[in-house]
């Protein structure tokens, strides 16, 4: 499996990075309304296969990080990834979060609560940043605590409609958390979680995972988002969405 993949834009150029270095494998019941007859209509197989992702954008002599990861036993996270492209955390100019929830800012944290990445800016929705995320990861109920906490001098609360950094423009997509938040820069489109699976939620946007908090919300997001997206010929970039090449960057409007 390729654990880094680069395709370059017009004026800029998109890494996916691999969290943890192999597919990641999950039951049905990360989807409780999947019924066994939309399954087979389907052809669903017998497990969900995803990516656990970040992307890095290298733009006007800047690099961005597009969520930060995770770390695991059996993965040293972006950080690792970051090496096999000769950069170093500190390299990095400003990372752009799309919602809180662990596997998008553990990796934002080093051993003893130090700061991996010293020098970036960390810009993150008010939605966000002050919103409630209900389901948090067994283990990991301190983190928003300890990453505002840590970051409390690079955090960057911002409003919709502000202008952000090297052209990017953040978009609502509530629902999966408080504040959850897509990343347009020109034609490509950061997605975070708005989709988890895509042989099932680009079909049946209506069907919910259990992560998301909100799930009427979702769904609206998930429509909206889906519908903006083809109506103005975006690429999708998603968290986990798969991990191979060919998957890696979503041309949505041509499905």
């Amino acid at each position: 499996m390729n654990v880094s993949t680069r395709c370059n834009f017009k004026d800029f150029s998109v890494t996916w990075l691999s969290v943890t270095n192999k597919a990641e494998k999950a039951p049905f019941t990360c989807f409780p309304k999947l019924t066994p007859e939309l399954r087979k209509e389907l052809n669903l197989g017998n497990e969900i296969e995803w990516s656990m992702s970040s992307f890095l954008l290298e733009c006007d002599n800047k690099k961005a990080l597009f969520d930060a990861g995770f770390f695991r036993e059996d993965t040293k996270g972006i950080p690792e990834r970051l090496k096999e492209l000769k950069i170093t955390p500190d390299e990095i100019d400003y990372i752009f979060i799309t919602h809180k929830h662990w596997d998008h800012i553990d990796g934002l944290i080093g051993p003893d609560d130090s700061i991996i990445y010293k020098n970036a800016k960390i810009y993150i929705s008010k939605e966000e940043f002050n919103g409630k995320i209900k389901k948090t990861h067994p283990g990991k109920e301190k983190l928003e605590e300890q990453f505002k906490k840590i970051y409390e001098k690079q955090i960057v609360q911002y409003d919709f409609g502000n202008s952000l950094p090297l052209g990017i423009e953040p978009i609502k997509a509530f629902g999966h958390t408080p504040g959850h938040t897509c990343y347009k820069k020109d034609n490509l489109l950061f997605i975070g979680d708005l989709i988890h699976w895509e042989k099932l939620q680009f079909i049946h946007p209506e069907i919910c995972g259990v992560f998301d908090n909100d799930e009427e919300e979702s769904i609206k997001s998930r429509k909206n988002i889906l519908k903006f997206a083809k109506e103005n010929k975006l690429i999708l970039a998603g968290h986990h969405l798969p991990c191979d090449k060919s998957g890696m960057f979503w041309e949505f409007y041509k499905n």
